[in-house]
Parts: C-alpha cells; sequence; structure tokens
C-alpha cells in the first residue's frame, strides 16, 4: 500500500510525524518507567515510516510486569502504546524475601504502594526474578490458584498455600487457619465440594470445629475435628 508504514494491522501515513509519545493501561508500571525505557530510542520528531516500532515495543516488554503491547496512532501524531501488564496470582514467600508471583511462574517485584491481596505460597524460591517457575510442584500450585480465582469462593475463603509430595496442594483458610488438602489435580472438583460443604456443613457447626478437611476424594469429604 503506496505511502502508508504497516504496524501489527495498522496503518499509518508514512508523512505521519511523531510529537509525542503516551501509555495506558499500566497500573504497576509507572509512566516514568515507560517512558525511560525508550528514551535513547524515543520516536518524538521522527516519521512514522522511520520508526523501528519493533525495537520500541520490545524495550516495553523488557519490564517485569508488562505481558503485552501494541500501539495506536492519535490525533496530531500522538503515538498511544496500549499496555496489558500481568497480574499477581500469589505471593511467594521464602523466608524474608518476598516477591509476587504471575501466571506460567513468572516473578514480579513488590511494589509497595501498590499491593495485591493474593494468597500466600510457601515453598518455592523467591528469587531471582529473571528466572521462571516451571517445576510440576509449582504448576499444580498454579493450577489450583487458577481454579480459586475463577471459582471466587475458594479465592476468598483461602489465605495461604502450599505444596507437598504426599497430599499435593495444602490450603489454609483465612478464618482460623483450617488445612485443606486438595491433592494434585481436579482442583476445580475439589474447591466445588469445598463450598458446598462450607454451606451445608460448617455454616452450622462452624469452622472452628475442624482441624483438617480432605477434599481429595470424589464422593466424600474427610475430616479431623476438635
Amino acid at each position: 500500500m503506496v505511502g502508508l508504514a504497516v504496524l501489527g494491522g495498522y496503518y499509518f501515513e508514512q508523512n505521519t510525524r511523531i510529537t509525542d509519545v503516551d501509555f495506558s493501561g499500566h497500573r504497576f508500571t509507572s509512566s516514568e518507567e515507560l517512558q525511560a525505557t525508550i528514551a535513547e530510542i524515543s520516536p518524538v520528531g521522527m516519521l512514522a515510516d522511520s520508526v523501528d516500532f519493533g525495537m520500541l515495543m520490545n524495550s516495553i516488554h523488557s519490564l517485569p510486569y508488562v505481558e503485552n503491547v501494541n500501539v495506536t496512532m492519535g490525533f496530531r501524531g500522538k503515538l498511544q502504546f496500549n499496555v496489558t501488564e500481568r497480574k499477581p496470582l500469589a505471593l511467594l514467600i521464602d523466608g524474608s524475601k518476598r516477591n509476587y508471583v504471575a501466571e506460567g511462574g513468572i516473578r514480579l517485584p513488590i511494589i509497595p504502594e501498590k499491593t495485591e491481596d493474593v494468597p500466600l505460597v510457601y515453598g518455592f524460591a523467591a528469587e531471582p526474578l529473571s528466572d521462571t517457575l516451571k517445576t510440576e510442584a509449582f504448576q499444580q500450585v498454579e493450577d489450583f490458584l487458577t481454579a480459586a480465582r475463577e471459582n471466587r469462593f475458594g479465592w476468598i475463603t483461602i489465605s495461604e498455600v502450599a505444596w507437598n509430595e504426599r497430599e499435593g496442594v495444602v490450603a489454609l483458610t483465612a478464618e482460623n487457619g483450617v488445612k485443606l488438602l486438595f491433592g494434585h489435580s481436579d482442583f476445580e472438583t475439589g474447591l466445588k465440594h469445598w463450598q458446598a460443604f462450607y454451606g451445608e456443613v460448617i455454616s452450622t457447626k462452624g469452622i472452628g470445629a475442624f482441624r483438617q478437611i480432605d477434599l481429595r476424594f470424589r464422593n466424600q469429604v474427610v475430616t479431623k475435628e476438635l
């Protein structure tokens, strides 16, 4: 197409001169961080067909919270980068070390003024940020947390999560710290059992009556009471 520069399905007039750069969609990543990552390759003042958009987006992608980025041309040459960020799935507790972790085992730094209310996860290294958690054990924990977030009831009633070879995923309730056993798979079913048990039994007897609730079995819930 003559006279147009093409990027990701968008067509920019080649003689469009970029006058400014703006960012949207970001929460954990500051505008200052985003601006700094492209400062040395700023497209401001350049014609659209002279800009290396791939290099710009790769630079933005290098920031830990940035999962995806696309670009559009706004009014009067303003270049708009639309950022999609990773969302913390849990807070890794590793002794005195703390970091968030997102889906895919990607560790994320804590930003003190932008904290997230997510479950605590024990038993996995919180550092280095440059490495991802890829073990089978963490994959099971991630699958459980993802299922719990979708279940919502599980998300609001569970505060801590760990894993061991014999019991699989182990969670503690936000109220009273009761131990919940979820096993190694089929977490959606286990969470449904937990919600049903809470509504049918705990709502009557109280959470304080239980020490452990085993949700690993398809047709029964096994409990240890105080």
